[in-house]
């Protein structure tokens, strides 16, 4: 089995399973990344339970977001509807690569056009290290990454398998010398339409998988100039919509299923 192949098979049998660390809660805080979580989950068309004062609990999806709330699409279910009140608390709950994204909000008024336009949160549930949105990234033969241990001889090669606006992780071959704590710089992105984004990264943790001949590397963000900054931030955000439109499990805006 070659590298990446091994890569493929492996990056594909993790996305059905759940890792989660229960001892590992973890809040999103900050309004910029609250605003821009609630993005991404909009973008990738990701179905929400709404859990009502009754404790009811009814499905429908992210529509709009803006710097003043959110508008979720209406419930399909006349009994369900009736049940929204306005001034109401509601609890939002999602998941998005099995991992939740949960929090509280209240209903502020009916949207025009239909649906309801709820509250920003304050907080949101997400309990993985991150703190940053991650993007996994199809087709990852097409996204290169090489780079340099800083003050030595030591240099790398690989392909990036997610992204965020914090940092990366790629995957290299098991036989490079790199640990964590090293600084990879100069390093550079090669994106598949041939444009290279140049950066610095902190590698944060090192996961080896001697069998599929290949190691992880989890990379913090650490110096990327202005120009350079808008062309990863621009290609997250194509990557998030790509993933989006080439799931085969996108609803149709408007049809929802009852839980």
């Amino acid at each position: 089995m070659s590298f990446l192949t091994g890569l493929k098979s492996l990056l594909s049998s993790e996305e059905k399973v759940t890792n989660q660390a229960a001892d590992n809660p973890n809040f999103i805080t900050q309004p910029l990344r609250i605003k821009h979580t609630l993005q991404q989950l909009m973008e990738s068309h990701v179905h929400i339970s709404i859990v009502l004062d009754d404790q009811s609990e009814h499905t429908s999806r992210l529509i709009a977001v803006s710097k003043s709330g959110i508008t979720i699409d209406q419930l399909n279910s006349r009994a369900a509807h009736n049940k929204i009140e306005i001034g109401s608390t509601i609890q939002i709950q999602a998941k998005h690569n099995s991992i939740p994204f949960n929090f509280d909000s209240s209903i502020d008024s009916l949207a025009k056009g239909g649906g309801y336009f709820i509250s920003m949160p304050e907080k949101i549930y997400h309990p993985q290290k991150r703190d940053f949105f991650r993007i996994p990234l199809d087709n990852i033969e097409k996204y290169k990454f090489s780079a340099s241990v800083q003050y030595s001889e030591n240099t790398l090669t690989g392909y990036l398998i997610d992204v965020s606006f914090g940092g990366i992780s790629i995957a290299v071959s098991s036989n490079t010398y790199v640990k964590k704590g090293n600084i990879l710089s100069p390093a550079s992105l090669i994106l598949k339409n041939g444009n290279t984004i140049n950066a610095d990264f902190n590698v944060c943790s090192v996961r080896k998988a001697h069998k599929d001949g290949f190691t992880r590397l989890g990379c913090k963000l650490i110096n990327i100039s202005p120009v350079e900054k808008r062309s990863f931030h621009k290609f997250i955000s194509e990557s998030a919509r790509e993933r989006a439109k080439n799931s085969s499990l996108i609803p149709k805006q408007g049809t929802n299923i009852l839980l």
